[in-house]
């Protein structure tokens, strides 16, 4: 199969299937538990990773969400400040080490029964077979699905053209000035709640209960929410918040 191909190949598809365990559209989550996670990872690359713990379950999304960056800068944005790094710092400190196949060709791999071994090692192929280039997440900045890039000059855009693709082009036509919000921005747009949740490994709800304090937290999921918070420089659009809660925030610095 050629990297011109309708279909991903096996490596590039196992990570569009890794980055799209979340749909941020809807804040759907299908590693929801450690355990979520084992029976995906089981039954999408036929290893079971025996037992994992809710820090696993946290690498698994940081790296997920690392990957889609990258996707975004492959469909032509650039990269939330601080997300490469993130990713490398990341990378960094997993079991990885170089070996030489039988053809004298050099590969990452992975120390031992690393439960990220399989997706670490399709990262791997899709970068030694050309076909990681054309991975990439949708511009929508809602959807950020990824997808494979069939086209032959490499330069999609959309998970789907009928999609997303119309939808952003509708919206430029019928609503120029609010079209602005439905595309990923350069660096300098503020950072919105799926950033936060992206960053902290969590949900956007958990990120609105931390918030509004509506809802209690754990003590350890709510330091981490806060940390990407402070880090991102989020603030809450609370003239937003109002018109859905239907009360007045007091006023006084933004949170």
């Amino acid at each position: 199969m050629t990297i011109d191909a309708v279909i991903a190949p096996p490596a590039a598809q196992l990570l569009i299937d890794f980055v799209n365990t979340v749909e941020w559209q809807v804040d759907e989550e299908a590693w929801s538990s450690p355990r979520a996670l084992r029976a995906w990872l089981d039954e999408r690359t036929g290893r079971d990773p025996g037992s994992l713990t809710e820090k696993d379950l946290l690498v698994a999304r940081r790296l997920r969400e690392g990957l889609r960056e990258a996707l975004l800068a492959h469909a032509g944005h650039d990269p939330r400040p601080g997300a490469i790094d993130g990713v490398n710092a990341l990378l960094a400190g997993l079991p990885l080490q170089l070996r030489f196949d039988e053809e004298g060709q050099v590969h990452a791999a992975s120390v031992g029964a690393f439960f990220l071994a399989p997706t670490l090692a399709a990262l791997d192929t899709a970068r030694a077979d050309g076909s990681w280039a054309r991975v990439k997440a949708c511009s929508r900045d809602s959807c950020r699905w990824a997808y494979w890039d069939a086209s032959r000059n490499r330069s999609g855009r959309w998970c789907t053209m009928a999609g997303c693709g119309n939808y952003v082009k509708m919206r430029r036509r019928n609503a120029p000035a609010a079209a602005r919000a439905d595309v990923v921005a350069s660096s300098g747009r503020a950072p919105r709640k799926l950033d936060v949740a992206a960053v902290a490994g969590v949900s956007m709800k958990t990120v609105s209960n931390v918030v509004t304090g509506a809802v209690p937290v754990a003590p350890a999921t709510r330091e981490r929410v806060e940390a990407a918070i402070e880090e991102l420089g989020y603030r809450p659009n609370l003239a937003a918040r109002e018109l859905r809660t239907g009360r007045r925030e007091p006023s006084g610095p933004r949170d």
